[in-house]
């Protein structure tokens, strides 16, 4: 049970890597649209629409490896 629960936590320690590669990658893209283009752009509005969304994923990703880490410390 307790080296699943390892491997589970590592799963989630690579999703959550994974959402902040996007999340950087959103806010560079954004930015540099917005600074190319103008602020006031559908494609400026879509990636900041995705930065709070990649930010609320950001934080249930978070909350899911903290409850892993409550369930392995019930195990200890």
């Amino acid at each position: 049970m307790k080296e699943a629960l390892k491997e589970e936590i590592g799963v989630w320690k690579e999703n959550l890597k994974a959402v902040i590669y996007l999340f950087v990658i959103d806010i560079t893209g954004t930015t540099a649209r917005a600074v190319k283009v103008g602020v006031v752009d559908a494609w400026v509005i879509a990636g900041v629409l995705l930065a709070y969304l990649l930010l609320g994923i950001y934080i249930l990703v978070w909350k899911q490896i903290n409850k892993f880490l409550n369930q392995l410390k019930e195990i200890e």
